[in-house]
């Protein structure tokens, strides 16, 4: 996930949110070390992230998006494999190509999520929810890790501040 251009048609404020948390000091580290030692798949993470501040649980149901699941298997995974497989100084050039390709078909995937969501009968509404518990109990869905999902509270808290 990295800023790109939002001039398509897969622009939406799902990828716009995640352009901006992304950005913010030390999520994007965090986010990747929840990928690489976690098994996570950062977009989810963004999206529970972004349901939450729309005062919305994530749920098992919702959890359920068959488009984006094998679009990602399909498209991102192999993508980063490859990516990953590459030399960073004597394949550079390749690699940059393929993280950019991944990049495209991360906001194909972000695009996919968001209109898997939007309006889906399996959004659960919060009315006075603490903010906090909500992404805590959102992030709960993708994972167990307690202290991974705490330490991504905190550094959303902490880049609010």
């Amino acid at each position: 996930m990295a800023a790109q251009c939002a001039t398509d048609s897969d622009d939406n404020p799902l990828w716009q949110y995640a352009l901006t948390v992304y950005a913010k000091p030390g999520i994007a580290q965090h986010l990747l070390l929840g990928q690489d030692q976690l098994g996570l798949d950062v977009l989810w993470c963004l999206t529970a992230l972004w349901l939450a501040e729309q005062k919305q649980r994530l749920t098992p149901a919702l959890m359920q998006q068959v488009a984006y699941d094998e679009w990602r298997s399909n498209m991102i995974i192999p993508l980063r494999e490859l990516r990953y497989r590459c030399d960073k100084t004597r394949d550079a050039a390749l690699r940059n190509a393929l993280l950019a390709a991944e990049l495209a078909a991360e906001k194909r995937g972000i695009a996919l999520l968001y209109a898997g969501v939007e309006g889906n009968n399996d959004i659960v509404p919060v009315e006075n929810c603490d903010l906090e518990e909500l992404v805590q109990r959102n992030l709960s869905v993708l994972t167990d890790r307690g202290q991974w999902i705490h330490a991504l509270a905190q550094l959303c808290w902490k880049s609010n501040g």
